[in-house]
């Protein structure tokens, strides 16, 4: 994921290699924790990298709720909050897939 975030970035040298993995690992954690799943999906990846991605852009900018400059307007809100569907898709389709192998047992 890192190689990712930093192509994304544009990032070439190493020198912010530990502050990326730990936004990385900040972000998979609480992923993890609206899951409910001790490992990540790969299915999922994507939306680390693209959280990191920001959580990157907005250094400096910790703590506020908006930014507002010469017409510019900047919300900040939670990173996954924009996730939400895709998270409540993966879970009801692993829902489906538990309940599919479920099978039926008869006794004659």
């Amino acid at each position: 994921m890192l190689t990712e975030v930093k192509r994304t970035l544009e990032i070439t040298d190493n020198a912010l290699d530990s502050q990326l993995n730990d936004f990385i690992n900040r972000i998979t954690d609480r992923l993890l924790l609206r899951l409910g799943v001790p490992e990540l999906p790969t299915e999922l990846s994507f939306i680390v990298v693209e959280c990191t991605v920001k959580r990157f852009n907005l250094k400096g900018n910790e703590g506020m709720a908006s930014y507002s400059q010469e017409g510019e307007s900047i919300t900040y809100g939670d990173l996954l909050d924009e996730y939400k569907d895709d998270i409540a898709l993966w879970v009801h389709n692993q829902n489906k897939l538990a309940d599919a192998d479920i099978g039926v047992v008869r006794f004659i």
